[in-house]
């Protein structure tokens, strides 16, 4: 007699092995949906950490939009800063000072640039970072008279890591030049470059009559630029999650999760950089800056709704 098993045996054993397979399968999704979505939320995630290219804190609530599944939805500010803490430097002063109003109800935003001479409080404004982002962003939303909601935060090493991690950025290169203390050496026009390069480009101030004035214009142009390039890749899901994944590995995150700066950068990418003015500073000359004329308008215009209305 065969000791074979029957047809109807082997296909009970290939379903309970089909069932096992599935089983397993789902298992393995639902747990890959929970790591990922406790990573959305800000968790520490050992397979997923890597350098800290960048620090973003939430200050301050941004009213009821912090109720809202969706973010934000009444006018907020950001404090960006790039610090100058490098290796065998010391300091983490915030000599990149850059403030993006938006308004979400109106899909628009307006950037103001403040040079890192500005006089505050006896000093210059750019010295509150090394006590810290959030006395920064203090200091900052003093001169200014706006809340700021958010600050990001990035050094140099962050800040190439950063562009090295999107793929480099396209910037429109608004003159010559040839300085040999930052290794900025462009011609006009628009460029793709390198983390090293968008860092000279971003440190280049012996080229200009007006040194770190014109400096901290060009650090928004790049700003601007970068952000529409990051708009570009966002169009699909894959752009998505590499730029998820991107913060993921390398944001400190304090007081904010990644599923809601992910939120925050669906309201940005909703933005049309084209549109979104890059205004200096008006500024009266010195070791220390002082606030020039026009300064009171344009911050009083920039605090009622994150909107420069008329021309400054």
């Amino acid at each position: 007699m065969s000791n074979a098993p029957t047809v109807s045996v082997v296909r009970r054993r290939i379903k309970r092995a089909l069932f096992a397979l599935g089983g397993l399968v789902v298992a393995t999704v639902l747990g890959c949906v929970a790591v990922f979505a406790a990573w959305l939320n800000g968790a520490h995630i050992p397979f997923a950490s890597g350098a800290t290219y960048l620090t973003v804190e939430k200050l301050a609530p941004t009213g009821k939009a912090d109720a809202l599944s969706g973010g934000p939805t009444t006018p907020f500010f950001i404090l960006l800063v790039g610090n100058d803490s490098r290796p065998g430097v010391g300091g983490s002063r915030g000599d990149a000072l850059h403030v993006l109003g938006v308004n979400p109800a109106k899909h628009a935003a307006s950037m103001i640039d403040i040079p890192r001479d500005t006089c505050w409080n006896g000093d210059k404004i750019n010295v509150g970072n090394t006590q810290g982002p959030r006395q920064q962003a203090a200091d900052v939303g003093g001169l200014l008279g706006v809340p700021i909601s958010y600050v990001v935060d990035v050094d140099f090493a962050g800040f190439t890591g950063l562009v090295d991690g999107v793929g480099g950025v396209t910037v429109d290169v608004p003159t010559q030049m040839h300085d040999t203390y930052s290794g900025a050496y462009f011609s006009p026009g628009i460029q793709h470059l390198t983390s090293q390069q968008a860092l000279a480009f971003s440190r280049d101030r012996h080229d200009f009559p007006t040194s770190d004035i014109v400096r901290t214009h060009n650090q928004g142009i790049l700003i601007l630029d970068a952000m529409s390039q990051l708009r570009a890749q966002m169009q699909n899901a894959p752009g998505e999650f590499r730029l998820l994944a991107l913060l993921g590995r390398h944001a400190q995150l304090d007081g904010i999760g990644l599923k809601d700066l992910y939120k925050l950068g669906r309201i940005a990418f909703s933005l049309d950089p084209g549109k979104i003015p890059n205004v200096t500073m008006p500024y009266t000359g010195g070791q220390c800056l002082g606030l020039g004329a026009g300064a009171a308008s344009l911050f009083a215009d920039f605090r009622d709704d994150a909107i420069l209305e008329s021309p400054h």
